[in-house]
């Protein structure tokens, strides 16, 4: 089954805030370009609209949350002072204590 899609500020395509790279990444655009028409957009509108545009992206950055970290993947750097656990938990992996090495022969490494 398909994983749903979820409206989220991306981790990974992001230069400000990953605003924009979110909404890229929901609707299957170009991150790169939204971002040249987000700020075609401010910028053509008068002043008080450029603001406005300034204004969605705070409201937009300050209400949608943060993409989920991948199972495995590292953490960031802001996620290490954010108190994020930096080692992957796995439930699957079991400690061995009170183990001994031993070499293994030479005869047997040859199928001998």
């Amino acid at each position: 089954m398909a994983e749903k899609k979820r409206f989220v500020r991306s981790r990974t395509n992001r230069l400000v805030g990953g605003v924009l790279g979110g909404i890229a990444e929901y609707f299957g655009w170009n991150a790169n370009l939204l971002r040249v028409i987000y700020v075609l957009i401010t910028i053509a509108t008068p002043f008080v609209h450029g603001i406005l545009g300034l204004a969605v992206y705070v409201i937009l950055y300050t209400f949608m949350p943060l993409e989920e970290r991948a199972e495995g993947s590292n953490p960031s750097l802001r996620d290490l002072f954010r108190g994020a656990d930096p080692t992957p938990k796995d439930e699957g992996r079991k400690v061995i204590h009170d183990v001994t090495e031993q070499d293994v022969k030479d005869s047997h490494k040859d199928g001998d």
